[in-house]
């Protein structure tokens, strides 16, 4: 019994089997408080359709609630919601089914609330046309990366979309495009109300006109992930990484300018600024980094038609081969590197300084005659030399930038405004700013202002969005800035 004891004490679980409470024979242990159920937030959806287009949800009973189009629903991650649609102009009385399955959501911070971004589902007439020909159609909607966006202008309720081959799952496209939240499917089959009323479960949906929403009466039937893991080393994926717009300083390929000032290395969303400093050297500097919380939703589209199957009852080829066969192929080298090294390196190094020491010229004796010398003090003083001062710092600019609201919705205008101040004690000259748009933003004409003379112009950039660049004239004093500011519009 004592070896016993001796390893309970090791372990220290000694002193927690004797501070138990003694538990009476037959009597139940207390149960262990259970942690707090995290429920993630809700994913809110905006049905759109024609005029007079209505949409009927069942929350486990089969008692209905209808809407008028447009409308805006929250449904739980994790969770799937049928509803009926009916009233469409031009086809009558029939009726339509549909399903929704929720995958993710969005993770905001900072008091943003989710119901200020809904992903737009819209209804057209060519819609309900197919399902009518038995054609079924997927639709996922996915929360694009912002750094491969496509280059086109959007709106919040009329979202882009990409339509995928028939053959090809549009997963599989979604995933490559950011983050699948919601899958739409409308065609598959008809639906009863009790049908209908057992898949939505109670306390997953959130219906219009609803403030609040109560425990789900069941489980998840769906695996909800919002940011799946990217880089098994990396870790998972920042929400901030999908919903922000990286503007400003200096990312990817190192920008540079050249002796004659031309700019290398401007990656979309830098913003840098070059000038010469009071030598003639061209120098460049970039300005801080901003982000935008703006998430967008694209929709990839499929359609699943009915096809024709055929089979082979029989053999359809045979091969027979009565002896060896050799085959060669050569194949060209398909990649080759070679690395170089550096062969000459040269720098130029200027003189810091200049010591000088005089010391006796002639002393002697020339012929047997004594040379002798007599020192006589000044008579009078012309100027005196002052001790110099330190000298003035070489000059620097230094390059602000802020937009005028943190984020918003596709469509929104964004007002920029760029500072430069010239931060050292000498003036430098040939002021050029340059900021480069990503492929979210685009340019409003016209807005570019400056409180200095500047010749303004614009290129695009590889984004399929502009290069907006400021030169300006004459010198900045040390001490003494400036002010652009110019409007852009959210892709």
């Amino acid at each position: 019994m004592r070896p016993i004891v001796a390893i309970l004490s090791v372990l220290g679980l000694f002193a927690t089997v004797s501070a138990a409470p003694a538990q009476t024979p037959g009597q139940p242990f207390p149960p262990r408080p259970q942690p707090a159920v995290q429920l993630p937030p809700l994913l809110y959806v905006k049905l759109i359709g024609p005029k007079g287009t209505q949409t009927t949800f069942y929350r486990g009973t089969t008692t209905p609630q209808t809407f008028d189009l447009p409308c805006t629903i929250g449904v739980r991650p994790g969770y799937c919601c049928r509803f009926a649609v009916s009233g469409i102009p031009g086809f009558g009385k029939e009726v339509f089914f549909a399903s929704l399955e929720v995958h993710g959501s969005l993770m905001l911070a900072n008091g943003v609330r989710n119901a200020d971004f809904p992903a737009a589902l819209v209804f057209i007439d060519d819609d309900f046309a197919k399902v009518r020909s038995d054609i079924s159609l997927k639709r996922v909607i996915v929360l694009e990366r912002p750094e491969t966006a496509i280059p086109k202008a959007s709106k919040a309720d009329d979202p882009l979309e990409v339509n995928v081959q028939p053959n090809r799952d549009p997963m599989v496209e979604a995933r490559g495009r950011g983050a699948p939240l919601l899958i739409f499917n409308m065609g598959e089959r008809r639906f009863s109300a009790e049908e209908l009323a057992a898949e939505t479960v109670p306390g997953s949906l959130l219906l219009p006109g609803e403030k609040t929403l109560g425990m789900p009466t069941q489980g998840p039937c769906l695996p909800w992930n919002c940011y799946p893991v990217s880089d098994p080393i990396l870790g998972p994926i920042s929400p901030a990484e999908l919903m922000a717009i990286p503007d400003g300083g200096d990312v990817g390929l190192p920008a540079g300018v050249t002796r004659n000032g031309k700019i290398f290395g401007l990656d979309p969303s830098d913003t840098v600024a070059s000038f010469a400093d009071s030598q003639g050297t061209r120098r460049l500097v970039c300005s801080n980094r901003v982000h935008l919380c703006v998430p967008r939703f694209i929709v990839i589209k499929a359609e699943i038609a009915p096809s024709t199957q055929v089979a082979l009852l029989g053999v359809g080829d045979t091969h027979a081969f009565n002896a060896h066969a050799m085959f060669n192929a050569r194949q060209p080298v398909l990649e080759q590197s070679q690395r170089q090294m550096l062969e000459v390196f040269g720098g130029r190094n200027r003189a810091s300084g200049t010591v000088q020491t005089i010391g006796t010229a002639i002393t002697g004796r020339i012929d047997g005659v004594d040379i002798r010398g007599s020192l006589s003090g000044p008579r009078g003083i012309d100027a005196q030399c002052q001790k110099l001062g330190p000298e003035p710092p070489e000059g620097c600019l230094l390059v602000n930038k802020w937009p005028d609201k943190c984020g918003g919705i596709v469509g929104d205008i964004i007002n920029f405004t760029l500072r430069y101040t010239n931060t050292g004690g000498r003036p430098i000259s040939t002021v050029v700013l340059t900021d480069s748009l990503t492929n979210r933003l685009e340019y409003m004409p016209g807005t570019a202002k400056s409180d200095r003379d500047a010749v303004f112009t614009t290129q695009i950039n590889d984004a399929g969005s502009l290069v907006l660049r400021w030169e300006f004239s004459g010198s900045l004093l040390p001490r003494e800035s400036g002010i652009v500011t110019f409007q852009v519009k959210i892709r």
